[in-house]
């Protein structure tokens, strides 16, 4: 054999032999949109019990899963789905006991300990209250952002991608309104962000921004990664962001908000009338509802937002040209309308997402996703030294449509995980754009016609298949796989002139 063959032959049973040493939960590590329970069942002696009968049930939705302890007495739930679930263990000459109010987290796995006490099974032991659960599997660094925390953050720029701050060694800066591309920096690395949608890519690597765009109201939960990543993760050498959506439980219920934002709610001096302020409005309607399709077998989750902020005080839409040579530039002829104080912007957005969960049968369970994005922002280029000629209409229409299928056997469970996502930006004039050539007087100003106008670029199509495979040996557990995503991306520019002058 070549020695290089033979480096390559010796690290791979070395990896694999520390592997087989490694004492069980060491290979745990976070999954993209589950969680797992797992612990060790042993009796008053802490001697371990084996065969005896665990049961997981999720209280949300009544779906369940069984195993038998192994010999040892150790027992593993993985993908299971994100929500609050019971545990039951029942074992020959023992008394049957039940835990409540477990509450299990995108990519958490939560240690579950039980010792059963000599009786029968048709006595009990119930322990209702919850307390903290350890995840001594855990061997990354990075946190879950649950629902409370999600639901109660301010958020105003509405863009869950903002959420990557709270993760530690993570800086940067948000984008400009509900739409801005926010960048990210972790781990010293500059916009090295693979931003994830239920564990499916979202990610335009070209702008490193947001493959589809979705409404706060769609968020569940936000895993943050920033080091000792899965092997199904990566892509990145920086922050795994993975954005989970909501799903629907038993109970049928639902949420109706309006936020709203106008000039007299600014900080002001005290004898400064609103009226003087620019006329800003903001109107977001939002609505979700979820429920049973059939009662502990299937369940859904609808969402919707409707989004209007017209925005005429953030800093980067002033104007900045200086009087004299806006006066020059008049004199030569320019119009006096092309220079007002600041660019006016209008955002318009229009959100959806709907969602299923449904236990097929005892072995198969199916999530399926579909969610669609019309955005748009009227005058969209900056202010400072573009005069109101220079401005278009942008828009951009992304959707995305993703499956999960679990299938699982006492030692053997399989993950297929199947997405389709486009996305279709574009620009177009409108009644305030100017016409003939671009001119840019270098430091003085830019009027004329608009860069890249009247565009319709060609979509942005992601493929993307994951397939992950986990066995059961014992205490121990192999988790292997893989994927392939496939980005089709084309740019395409428009010619136009542009006149410099110094």
């Amino acid at each position: 054999m070549r020695p290089k063959l033979k480096k390559h032959l010796f690290c791979f049973i070395a990896i694999t032999a520390l592997f087989w040493l490694a004492p069980p939960g060491t290979q745990a590590q976070s999954q993209a949109s589950n969680g797992q329970i797992e612990g060790t069942v042993v009796d008053s002696n802490n001697a371990a019990v084996p065969l005896a009968f665990i049961t997981v049930t999720n209280i949300q939705t009544g779906t369940g899963r069984s195993v038998s302890t192994s010999e040892t007495g150790v027992y593993r739930f993985p993908l299971l789905p994100l929500g609050k679930y019971r545990i039951d263990a029942e074992a020959q000459n023992f008394k049957r006991f039940s835990r409540e109010g477990i509450l299990l987290a995108g990519g958490q796995t939560a240690t579950i300990d039980i010792q059963l006490r000599t009786g029968t099974v048709d006595e009990s032991v119930t322990v209702s209250a919850d307390s903290a659960i350890a995840d001594s599997g855990k061997t990354d660094i990075s946190r879950v952002m649950d629902t409370r925390e999600v639901v109660n953050l301010p958020l105003i720029n509405r863009n869950p991608l903002s959420f990557g701050f709270l993760q530690t060694n993570v800086t940067g800066r948000q984008g400009r309104g509900s739409f801005g591309f926010t960048r990210l920096s972790a781990n010293g690395y500059l916009y090295r962000v693979n931003s994830l949608l239920d564990g499916n890519t979202n990610t335009v690597y070209t702008t490193l921004g947001r493959l589809a765009n979705i409404s706060e109201v769609f968020v569940s939960e936000v895993q943050l990664v920033t080091n000792g990543f899965a092997a199904e993760f990566g892509d990145t050498p920086g922050l795994i962001m993975n954005v989970i959506t909501p799903a629907g439980t038993n109970e049928l219920k639902g949420s109706f908000s309006y936020r709203f934002r106008r000039p007299s709610f600014y900080s002001r001096p005290f004898f400064f009338p609103a009226a003087a302020l620019p006329d800003n409005e903001t109107n977001i309607f939002t609505a979700t509802v979820g429920g049973p399709i059939f009662k502990d077998r299937s369940q859904f989750f609808f969402g919707f937002e409707s989004l209007y902020r017209d925005d005429k005080a953030t800093s980067s839409r002033l104007i900045t040209i200086t009087p004299e040579n806006r006066n020059a530039l008049i004199a030569a002829g320019l119009s006096p309308s092309i220079f007002p104080a600041a660019i006016p912007s209008v955002e318009r957005g229009k959100f959806y997402l709907f969602r299923s969960d449904s236990q097929l049968n005892e072995k198969n369970r199916l999530t399926a996703r579909f969610n669609l994005a019309h955005a748009s922002v009227d005058n969209n280029p900056q202010g400072r030294l573009n005069t109101l000629e220079r401005t278009l209409d942008a828009f951009a229409v992304s959707w995305s449509a993703a499956t999960q299928l679990v299938t699982y056997t006492p030692s053997v469970l399989n993950e297929f995980r199947f997405q389709f996502a486009r996305r279709r930006p574009g620009t177009k004039r409108n009644e305030l754009s100017g016409t003939g050539p671009s001119i840019m007087i270098t430091n003085v100003a830019n009027f004329g016609s608009p860069l890249n106008v009247d565009t319709i670029f060609p979509p942005l199509d992601v493929l993307q298949f994951q397939d992950n495979l986990t066995r059961t040996f014992g205490t121990h557990v192999i988790k292997f796989g893989g994927g392939l995503a496939r980005h089709n991306y084309r740019e395409r520019q428009l010619i136009f002139s542009q006149y410099r002058f110094a």
